[in-house]
C-alpha cells in the first residue's frame, strides 16, 4: 500500500533531489511511495482532496509562499503530515502555529532527510490509515479518504467510488460499502446510490443537488433520507 506524498517545490534540482531521495529511502526500506509534485501552492491547494499522507513544502516559493498556503491547508485537511523544506529556518521555526511535524534546511542532507520521514512514517499509521477505506481496483489497492467521497454508485457487481479526484470502481455490493462507513454522513437516496451528506446542496422534488451534479431520489428513500441529512445539518450546524 503505497504512501502518498505531495512535494510543492518551485525549483526543480530541489524537487527532484527530494524525489530521488524519496526513491533510494523506498528500496532502503522497502515502502513503497506515490509521489506527486507541484511547482506551486496553488496548484495543490486548488481543487484539494484530503488524500496526502504527507507534504513537503518549499516556503519561498511565487504567487503565495509556504507559510501562507500552509494557513489554508490546515482549513482544507488537519490531518496531514506538514514538513517545511527551506534555507529560511526563521519561518519554519513557525511551523508549530501550522501544526507542522518538521522541517528541513537547504541544502538536503538525505541522513537529515531520510532521518525526519522515518518519524513521520512512525505517526501514519493512527493518523494517516484511521477511517480510510482500502478499495481493492485493477490497478491494486487504493486509499479513499471518505471526506473525499461524494457518492458511491453501484452497477450490477461493481460499485463506483465518485471521488473528488475521479472514480474508482471495485467488485463489491453497496451494503458491504455502507457497512464500512459513517452511517450518519452517508445514506442511500436510492438503491443504487450512497451519498455523502457533506456534498448535498439541496432537494427539489424527487432530485438531489449535490455540489456536482443530481442523483434521484427514490419515493421509498425520500424520508428517511431527509431526516438524515436534517439531522446532519443540526450536528454540523448548518442547520
Amino acid at each position: 500500500m503505497a504512501i502518498r506524498i505531495a512535494i510543492v517545490e518551485d525549483e526543480e534540482y530541489q524537487a527532484q533531489m527530494l524525489q530521488r531521495y524519496l526513491e533510494r529511502f523506498s528500496r532502503e526500506n522497502h515502502v513503497t511511495f506515490s509521489v506527486r509534485r507541484f511547482s506551486e501552492a496553488v496548484s495543490l491547494l486548488d481543487h484539494y482532496s484530503p488524500d496526502y499522507d504527507l507534504i513537503y513544502m518549499d516556503i519561498r516559493m511565487p504567487c503565495i509562499n509556504g507559510m501562507d498556503a500552509a494557513y489554508r491547508l490546515r482549513a482544507l485537511d488537519q490531518d496531514v503530515l506538514l514538513v517545511f523544506v527551506t534555507t529560511l529556518t526563521q519561518y519554519a521555526i513557525q511551523g508549530y502555529e501550522v501544526d507542522a511535524l518538521d522541517y528541513i534546511v537547504k541544502p538536503i542532507n538525505y541522513y537529515d532527510f531520510a532521518l525526519k520521514l522515518t518519524r513521520a512514517l512512525k505517526k501514519l499509521p493512527q493518523e494517516a490509515a484511521e477511517g480510510m477505506l482500502l478499495v481493492g481496483s485493477e490497478n491494486g489497492t487504493i486509499r479513499i479518504n471518505p471526506r473525499s467521497v461524494r457518492y458511491v454508485e453501484v452497477r450490477g457487481h461493481q460499485v463506483i467510488y465518485h471521488t473528488l479526484n475521479g472514480d474508482v470502481q471495485q467488485y463489491s455490493s453497496l451494503s458491504q460499502v455502507e457497512k464500512q462507513l459513517d452511517a450518519t454522513q452517508f445514506v442511500r437516496c436510492n438503491s443504487c446510490f450512497l451519498v455523502n451528506l457533506q456534498y448535498a446542496r439541496a432537494v427539489k422534488g424527487y432530485t438531489l443537488q449535490l455540489d456536482e451534479g443530481e442523483l434521484k431520489i427514490s419515493q421509498p428513500k425520500k424520508k428517511r433520507f431527509m431526516e438524515a441529512w436534517e439531522t446532519w445539518l443540526r450536528s454540523n450546524g448548518k442547520a
